[in-house]
């Protein structure tokens, strides 16, 4: 079985494209996306289309997706911190170019996934198994990444949230972050996802790095008056995470 693990597009559907094409080309069995489909980037129903095209055996909600769960319309959420105003910000930008049942579908995305191949079992999560947005670093400790699975059984622990991509062996368990296709923050710019495959008793994953446009999705960006595409710019070009800069120098800390 060869799967493609796909996650954290955040609207950014240049870099979507250019992960497809690589995709194409590694001829998985199935395609998993592990949440935050859009927010930050500025091509949210492009990025829909492309993952449905996709047809993903699941998409997993991640903490940005969550947003169109808990949110019918933008008067509806009353932020009370900067973060909150930046990502209230993005949300209008989003539901401005998404229908309504395009918001409904990413809103109804399953908060978690257990792929079973015979005797082989995956869990498949955004964050971790009690949270869409937990942070576990890819320099965790072992009992730490254990906490990303349920069950005993589990071969294969999936996951994103953190944009930093990783393959760990931890308790006989093999521990994959896919980082992030639009928005990496490990200071390299290109897309990431994994290939994992398994047959029998054997396990392999692979972190795969695709180069893109940048130039052409911040263009995009300004074109459309994207909110805070200052900081969108700044991390596309340089993958680091900008966004806690503008927070504490609003006073607002994370």
């Amino acid at each position: 079985m060869r799967l493609a693990v796909l996650s954290d597009t955040h609207g950014n559907a240049v870099a979507f494209e250019a992960v497809i094409r690589d995709l194409h080309k590694q001829s998985p069995d199935a395609v998993v996306f592990l949440g935050d489909l859009v927010m930050r980037g500025p091509q949210p129903a492009e990025c829909v289309e492309l993952l449905q095209g996709l047809n993903p055996l699941v998409s997993v909600r991640g903490n940005h997706d969550q947003y169109f769960a808990r949110y019918q319309n933008p008067s509806d959420w009353q932020p009370k911190t900067a973060k909150g105003e930046l990502n209230l910000r993005h949300f209008i930008y989003n539901t401005g170019l998404l229908s309504k049942e395009e918001r409904n579908w990413i809103g109804g995305f399953p908060t978690e996934f257990l792929l079973q191949d015979g005797a082989f079992q995956a869990e498949l999560y955004h964050a971790s198994p009690d949270s869409l947005a937990k942070v576990s670093w890819p320099w965790s400790t072992p009992d730490e990444l254990d906490e990303l699975r349920k069950h005993e059984k589990t071969r294969l622990v999936l996951y994103g949230h953190i944009h930093h991509a990783f393959v760990r062996s931890v308790y006989g368990r093999v521990i994959v972050n896919s980082g992030s296709i639009g928005l990496p923050f490990d200071r390299d710019n290109r897309a990431s996802y994994c290939i994992v495959d398994w047959e029998g008793d054997n396990l392999s994953a692979q972190v795969r790095r695709v180069s893109y446009d940048i130039d052409r999705v911040i263009r995009i960006a300004r074109d459309r008056a994207m909110p805070d595409a200052d900081l969108f710019e700044l991390a596309v070009r340089q993958a680091v995470f900008p966004y806690a800069m503008q927070t504490a120098a609003a006073g607002v800390s994370g």
